[in-house]
């Protein structure tokens, strides 16, 4: 794709939204025809398409175009005057319309092409990600059952004896015959495989079912009435016609019509009088959708900086000055004044008409930098772009960007993509956080890999800011990759709080059977008593790990994963939440009422194990019955907002303690905390996963730090049951360095990253057979093709069965300067030959398990 030049012309939103618009197809005298890559899963080649006189298309510009009988998105590669399509009894059809215009500048899309080779995706698929929700929807066809033309009587339907692949399709139907909508063409292959076709042709012969075309949702511009004054009120008004009249004046002689009727207390049919009379004109205005804007910030100025923060500062603006893509690692310990560094530097990058993206971890993140950003540069010069917001709100952030005005963009990994024309500067804040890798859909990109590539495209700094660097960061800055800026102090100079290592098996010796230590329920007691705030961390959200019977040893598991069901306990239900004890999966979400007694012996003491937010909860207001605690887990902050609501609550001082998972860990900067306690770091240890050291390492940190920010000392307690752990003992002398350095050591003796490269290859099947066939078969041919890499594998996933899926993984190995010709998605899906076995591909996985 290298070879086709992209010019960009910037949009203005008034000019994307008339590209919204549908046309009429209009057949022209000069004819002009464009060549596009569609969005259809088999199609590699370039389509070509006639070009109507009242459309104008530009390279690069998203179009809608029929194939067959349905619509389809599609990308402008070429414009030219004739067609390489010589049959002439070949229709050429014409483009629908332009969904939007002017998105692809060429480094935004050698970026994308770039990203679609390394992580093998295709390179259609990898555009999807990059845009918003739905934009290159398809129409597509539903199956629906016509009930008014299906023989009555069982018996009478029986006598047409329906061949094995209609009956199959039939039965089908028959058990999703709930949805009244019909179901997806797609998913009836999907999961019917090779009788699809020919059962829904028999179906229809008898004009039992029907086919509907289902048109794509595509998100649209949203437009509301506004009313404009256009003279002022004179004597031939009434005393209450001036009266409305007078508050628009009042609200600058603009206003929306919504807010005029609250306003002034009105109605239509006055305000459509005023129009009449040529007093005002009411007209449509788009209204943009914003996520993050309800929320009211005091403004603030820049603060003084200390010397470490000086010294990374001239550096980055240095390189800003420059317009160099230079890539800095700013290591500074938690506390230490990294957002201040990147909002000083980004202010010169607004100034000098340019953009920055800010990328965080986590969508709980999100608000409190936003916040942040908005009270220095403010409200219309700061976007957020992330998952939760929606469609419609995804849409308009998305167009406002490309509107090529000065901004910042401060989103999660997908923002990495964000279509900013004039970038001036990158930041990743804690780009350690595995949260940056995208495990599905596919392709399963790095966010930090592609703003390093974005970075050298387009001639940009790149920030890489963490308290607890990732192995490939340190091991990038020690081959001379990047710039090391240090910042190893806290502001004002507060000494990083202690941390005391309680050893849990001293406190079962001692007959305490709490999941709380002694210590830790002193150090809450006292921090009650002192009226100061604590945060409690621990790795599992729910009530308990899984649940058994203590007589026969039954454990409740998931009837559709091989794992165990968590038990739930009815705290402070939600609407995600049943209000009665239940068990329930973390992976597929299967959910049961808690049995009373054990289904297998019917034993009385079927009890549940383990420790979660919730029992932690529970715990804590047994011991502590006047406590005000805040639960913060992905259970409680599933509503759009929750995240702020919460945090909001703990720092104005409503909650006492803050119960939660790794969200809490990522960004938290509350004065008032001066304990934190870590209920068992033992579970962020123990799996098998050669970067589980590093892991436990970072997120124990990173929890210490939240303590001893304000004014107040902090304090620390941990507790686990292998205190002689090398990571904890790491994080206990607060000596990551050192311990990051003997991990690079070992992956280098073992070939794992960064010191190796890895692939891995997930096959999975609803069919057990059909997937380990496919699987070793897949295996022994990567053998064969290698020269360059080791195939190890196939093997069952260590959770085998997800979601009634089995899965298989084979894993390759190489070393990071060979740069192997391994499959790609679309080869594999080749090579995997049958419908019934899906088929991944994870370059530099994460996790191997």
């Amino acid at each position: 794709m290298a070879i086709f030049e992209l010019w960009y012309n910037t949009p203005t939103l008034e000019k994307i939204s008339e590209n919204m618009e549908l046309f009429d197809l209009i057949d022209g005298n000069n004819e002009r025809f464009v060549n596009v890559i569609v969005d259809c899963i088999g199609i590699d080649d370039l389509l070509t398409y006639r070009i109507p006189e009242d459309i104008d298309i530009q390279i690069g510009d998203i179009l809608s175009v029929p194939l067959g009988n349905r619509q389809v998105g599609a990308i402008a590669l070429q414009i030219c005057d004739t067609t390489q399509v010589t049959d002439t009894t070949t229709e050429i059809k014409s483009v629908i319309a332009v969904v939007s215009s002017g998105i692809f500048p060429k480094t935004y899309w050698e970026m994308l092409t770039l990203t679609a080779d390394y992580y093998r995706t295709p390179l259609m698929q990898t555009i999807k990600t990059a845009l918003p929700p739905k934009l290159l929807d398809q129409s597509h066809y539903r199956i629906k059952v016509k009930r008014e033309n299906i023989i009555p009587e069982k018996q009478e339907r029986e006598s047409y004896k329906l061949p094995k692949a209609a009956q199959m399709v039939w039965e089908f139907l028959q058990e999703h015959q709930d949805n009244s909508k019909g179901i997806s063409r797609r998913y009836i292959y999907q999961k019917l495989g090779r009788y699809t076709s020919s059962g829904l042709k028999e179906l229809q012969k008898l004009a039992w079912i029907e086919t509907i075309l289902e048109l794509p949702n595509r998100p649209k511009p949203k437009y509301e009435d506004i009313v404009i004054l256009l003279k002022a009120p004179d004597s031939e008004l009434t005393e209450r016609q001036i009266e409305v009249l007078t508050i628009l004046q009042h609200q600058g002689g603009e206003c929306l019509k919504t807010q005029l009727y609250k306003l002034a207390k009105t109605t239509s049919s006055m305000v459509q009088n005023l129009a009449d009379k040529g007093y005002l004109v009411i007209s449509k205005q788009e209204s943009l959708r914003l996520g993050g804007k309800s929320h009211t910030v005091t403004r603030d100025r820049p603060k003084d900086l200390n010397a470490n923060q000086d010294a990374a500062l001239q550096q980055i603006l240095k390189a800003i000055a420059d317009c160099h893509a230079t890539h800095f690692l700013l290591h500074g310990v938690t506390g230490s004044g990294k957002t201040e560094v990147y909002l000083q530097a980004i202010a010169p990058v607004l100034e000098s008409g340019k953009s920055a993206l800010v990328l965080v971890p986590e969508i709980g993140l999100t608000p409190q930098l936003t916040d942040r950003f908005r009270a220095r540069f403010g409200d219309a010069k700061v976007s957020v772009y992330h998952s939760q917001l929606s469609d419609g709100e995804r849409f308009d952030t998305w167009r406002l960007m490309l509107a090529g005005e000065a901004q910042v963009v401060i989103g999660t990994r997908s923002a990495v993509f964000a279509p900013l024309s004039n970038l001036g500067l990158i930041v990743m804040d804690e780009e350690h956080d595995p949260s940056f890798k995208q495990d599905r859909p596919q392709p399963c990109y790095h966010a930090r890999t592609i703003a390093i590539w974005r970075s050298q495209l387009e001639n940009v700094p790149l920030i890489l800011g963490s308290a607890t660097p990732s192995a490939e960061t340190l091991f990038a800055q020690k081959e001379n990759n990047s710039i090391y800026l240090e910042m190893p102090n806290r502001i004002g100079n507060k000494p990083m709080p202690p941390i005391e290592i309680v050893d849990m098996r001293d406190e079962f010796k001692a007959g305490n059977y709490s999941i709380l230590s002694r210590k830790l329920q002193e150090a809450i007691a006292e921090m009650l008593e002192n009226k100061k705030q604590g945060i409690l961390f621990i790795h599992r959200r729910g009530y308990s790990t899984f649940v058994s019977c203590r007589s026969c040893g039954y454990v409740a598991e998931c009837p559709n994963c091989d794992v165990s069901l968590s038990y739930h306990d009815p705290i402070n239900p939600t609407a995600h939440q049943p209000k009665s004890a239940h068990l329930r999966c973390h992976y597929c979400n299967y959910t049961q009422i808690q049995p009373k007694s054990c289904p297998q012996c019917g034993s009385p003491y079927f009890k549940h194990f383990g420790s979660g937010t919730q029992k932690v909860e529970q715990e804590l207001a047994k011991l502590f019955p006047n406590i005000r605690l805040i639960r913060f887990d992905s259970d409680t902050t599933q509503n759009k907002d929750r995240h702020r609501l919460l945090i909001d609550q703990f720092r104005s001082g409503e909650s006492d303690l803050l119960v939660g998972t790794q969200m809490l860990t990522k960004g938290l900067d509350i004065p008032q905390v001066t304990l934190v306690g870590v209920v068992s770091a033992d579970g962020l240890l123990n799996f098998s996963d050669y970067r589980a050291g590093e892991r436990a390492a970072q997120t124990l940190l990173q929890v210490a730090g939240r303590a001893g920010r304000g004014e107040e000392e902090g304090r620390v307690i941990m507790q686990t049951y292998t205190p002689e752990h090398p990571a904890i003992q790491a994080v206990q002398q607060y000596r990551l360095d050192e311990f990051m350095q003997t991990e690079l050591a070992m992956r280098e003796a073992l070939s794992y990253p960064p010191k190796g490269q890895m692939v891995l290859i997930h096959l999975s099947s609803e069919q057990e057979q059909a997937v380990e066939k496919s699987a070793e078969e897949l295996a022994s041919y990567l053998r064969q093709l290698a020269n360059n890499w080791d195939v190890l594998g196939a093997t069952p996933a260590a959770i085998t069965k997800v979601s009634n899926r089995y899965r298989w993984q084979i894993l390759l190995k190489f070393a990071p300067e060979v740069l192997p010709d391994v499959p790609s998605l679309e080869e594999l899906r080749m090579l995997v030959n049958s419908k019934a076995v899906r088929v991944a591909i994870d370059v530099d996985p994460l996790t191997i398990l």
